[in-house]
């Protein structure tokens, strides 16, 4: 039953995947004056590529306040319908105004993907296995990105292509709909509000059974003077005595108070770090770089194709490393790699030598699925105490997607300024400080119970 209700709720993220991957192939389409659209300026290319993490970020500050008051299986499907809409708005597109609201939607969408998704299955997952079972979700973003990827190959060179592989976000939408009965409610969000029938009546469609829904309860409320309730490794929490009525954390709560103070800087930080390195970059431009260095188009997307399939197999088998070595050395040896596939990328633009550049992609990406892809999400869901968990892994994609914006949005003004491989040597630079930071501040929570971390981490 956890493994059909992880299927189900990682939909969301294959959807989050062929948004965000479908661009790469649809701006071969879209470069040249012989669609709908026209012929389209500097400008207009990056408002379209930019509107997808512009809507993000705008869904990501709904998502996290809609989670924690309707629930996380609703606010999974409330994504879902925003994909829909928006994978119409693209298909139908006869301007470039409306391609771009239909990005923009599909935006809202990835936001509510983006923020929930490992909440949700962290929150039904036990603790000995919550980071394998999690990292699924990143691995669902790298499923739709290769999807799109696989399916502007045959449409390369068909007239109209481009409107296929955008509304590809759909498929995926439409499937989760069908299996929505596989999404039971987060037993944990049903406790923090005193549903404990509910919360065990979920414990056991979740193959749980042997987890009391109390145990849960009581890592949430407690009868004022009564004493302290122990978690599921016998600790003691502090924290039940001070909430015996559910909490609302908002945002500003987050900086606010200390309590989530340090929570919120990791979650932030770690999701600024995944972007800051420039993953998206490769994802929407690595076709077009190819490209430009001599590989055909559809070449170009075959190599691409080629690497996704062992960027899938990559983050396939991370999560069972996440849960045995920890959080730490994986982050930290992924952004190691990350700097050396960004190296390649700067050598090759000098050196006008493709092949470099493919195998930097391949580095880039595959030290990009053993790090940066699933730690982020799965350390995001794990920090924060079971009030402000929704919030705060919201607060979390909001400011990865500011840094979206910031990153897509600049990458071709600074080409256009620094070149491409003075630019690729920027983000080598980027990633060196972000493995300083990251060895600083990531704590470890691997085998930690989410009630373990009410008082800290």
């Amino acid at each position: 039953a956890l493994r059909r209700l992880t299927f189900a709720v990682c939909l969301s993220m294959v959807s989050f995947g062929c948004a965000t991957g479908a661009i790469a192939g649809a701006l071969l389409h879209l470069e040249s004056a012989n669609t709908a659209l026209g012929a389209l300026t500097a400008g207009v290319k990056s408002r379209v590529i930019a509107a997808t993490p512009l809507g993000a970020l705008l869904g990501a500050l709904v998502a996290g306040p809609f989670g924690d008051k309707t629930g996380r299986r609703s606010s999974i499907l409330v994504g879902n319908a925003l994909f829909l809409l928006g994978a119409g708005l693209m298909f139908t597109a006869v301007t470039p105004t409306q391609l771009t609201c239909g990005r923009l939607c599909a935006g809202l969408a990835v936001g509510f993907s983006t923020s929930l998704c490992t909440v949700y299955i962290g929150e039904c997952a036990p603790a000995a296995t919550r980071g394998q079972i999690s990292s699924y979700a990143p691995l669902g973003v790298t499923v739709g990105i290769l999807a799109s990827y696989f399916a502007s190959l045959p449409l390369t060179n068909v007239a109209g292509g481009w409107r296929l592989t955008l509304a590809m976000c759909a498929l995926p939408a439409a499937a989760q709909l069908c299996i929505k009965d596989w999404l039971v409610e987060s037993p944990r969000w049903l406790a923090e509000r005193g549903d404990v029938a509910g919360a065990q009546a979920s414990l056991n469609a979740l193959g749980q059974r042997h987890v009391e829904a109390g145990s849960l309860k009581s890592s949430f409320h407690s009868s004022p003077g009564g004493d302290p309730e122990q978690d599921e490794q016998g600790n003691s929490s502090r924290t039940s005595k001070r909430r015996g009525i559910k909490k609302r954390v908002t945002f500003a709560s987050l900086v606010t108070e200390r309590r989530y103070r340090k929570p919120a800087a990791i979650a932030c930080g770690l999701n600024v770090a995944q972007q800051l390195c420039g993953i998206n970059l490769v994802v929407y431009f690595a076709p077009r770089v190819l490209n430009e260095l001599g590989f055909q188009p559809s070449v170009a997307i075959g190599f691409v194709c080629a690497i996704g399939v062992l960027q899938f197999v990559v983050g396939s088998k991370i999560g069972a490393v996440i849960d045995t070595y920890g959080r730490r050395p994986v982050a930290l040896g992924g952004i190691a790699g990350l700097a050396a596939g960004l190296a390649m990328l700067a050598t090759s633009s000098h050196l006008r030598a493709p092949w470099i550049a493919v195998l930097g992609i391949l580095v880039f990406r595959l030290s990009f699925s053993a790090s940066m892809a699933p730690i982020p999400y799965v350390v995001s869901a794990e920090v924060f105490p079971s009030e402000a968990r929704s919030t705060g892994a919201a607060a979390g994609a909001a400011a990865r997607e500011v840094a979206n914006v910031v990153v897509t949005g600049t990458f071709i003004p600074l080409v256009n300024a620094l070149g491409a491989t003075g630019t690729w040597a920027l983000y080598v630079a980027v990633v060196c400080v972000a493995f300083f930071v990251v060895r600083a501040t990531l704590p470890e929570t691997r085998g930690r119970t989410l009630e373990s971390m009410e008082d800290g981490v």
